[in-house]
């Protein structure tokens, strides 16, 4: 009908979703679900009439310049989309998984304006030597450093391995905030004494078998230092050098004078390395390490304790 207006059809839809690498706004400035984990931030490219939700909810919205700030929780799989005028997308599922500290961009494409078609003939104004002149001002913002507070672990740990298979107890200090350091001290508390020789690994002494009684004295300790480094809230990577000793020695036969001679094929000392991973679950933490002595002697230690810092 002449005079009437015809109103287009208007709908949105979803343009693209993707994961940004690069972009470390859901790490700087994290925000926490009500389980306590720190959630994955959806930058939506749309304008403000948009509402969103999600079976697991959303924790937190922020309206930003040209787009919304959504914080949804980890394991999030989708999202229902909805608008006062153009209807609502429902159950978006995500093509790629929402994980904690990571950041993602959704691009929404939204119908033109309302357009009416009249049977009004238009005017058209012609404008001649216009100049237009645009200037584009370009703000850098710094990311603000997000502040870390001093973790202090304190651990009881216990190790075994090397050749004659010792068994150590000992204690594991660590202090950082997202960088600091460690120290792991573990001995058997043995004690060899005066020794009054050395033989092979089969009691051999210069080629001569010497008779024994039987018994032996073990001393072994393993003391290391050095950084360790917060991958996550929960875990942090450790590791370093030091020193080692492990000593076996055996008893001779009264025959043969008694006394103890140092056994040279289970017997090493010198430079140790370990490294290890700790991981906590609020005020306790357990640890797990490997180290070696010349990387002759092997041991694997575990460690339980409490966080005295968070």
């Amino acid at each position: 009908m002449a005079g009437t207006p015809e109103v287009m059809c208007q709908r949105f839809s979803v343009a693209s979703f993707k994961m940004l690498p690069n972009d470390v706004s859901a790490f700087i400035d994290p925000v926490r679900d009500l389980n306590d984990e720190d959630c994955g931030l959806i930058k939506v490219m749309a304008s403000g009439d948009f509402a969103f939700s999600t079976p697991l909810g959303i924790v937190k919205r922020v309206d930003k310049t040209g787009e919304i700030w959504l914080y949804v929780p980890r394991g999030s799989k989708k999202m229902t989309i909805k608008h006062a005028d153009w209807g609502v997308l429902r159950d978006y599922v995500f093509p790629v998984r929402i994980d904690s500290h990571l950041t993602y961009e959704m691009r929404i494409n939204e119908p033109a304006q309302r357009v009416e078609m009249t049977a009004t003939k238009p005017v058209v104004t012609t404008i001649r030597d216009t100049l237009v002149l645009t200037r584009v001002d370009t703000l850098i913002v710094q990311p603000v450093k997000k502040h870390l507070p001093l973790q202090t672990d304190m651990l009881l740990t216990l190790s075994f391995g090397g050749r004659s298979k010792e068994l150590m107890g000992g204690v594991l200090l660590l202090a950082l905030k997202r960088h600091g350091g460690f120290l792991h001290l573990a001995s058997d508390f043995g004690k060899i004494g005066q020794t009054t020789g050395e033989c092979e690994k089969n009691g051999m002494i210069g080629g001569v078998m010497p008779f024994y009684s039987g018994t032996t004295r073990h001393s072994a300790f393993v003391i290391n230092a050095g950084a360790s480094h917060r991958l996550t809230d929960r875990l942090t990577l450790y590791e370093g050098l030091g020193y080692g000793s492990t000593v076996l020695a055996w008893q001779l036969a009264p025959s043969e004078g008694g006394g103890y001679v140092r056994n040279s094929h289970y017997s090493i000392r010198g430079i140790s390395m370990e490294t290890g991973l700790l991981l906590s679950f609020n005020r306790v933490t357990v640890a797990a390490s490997v180290s070696t002595i010349k990387g002759s002697e092997w041991f694997g230690s575990i460690g339980v304790g409490i966080r005295l810092g968070k």
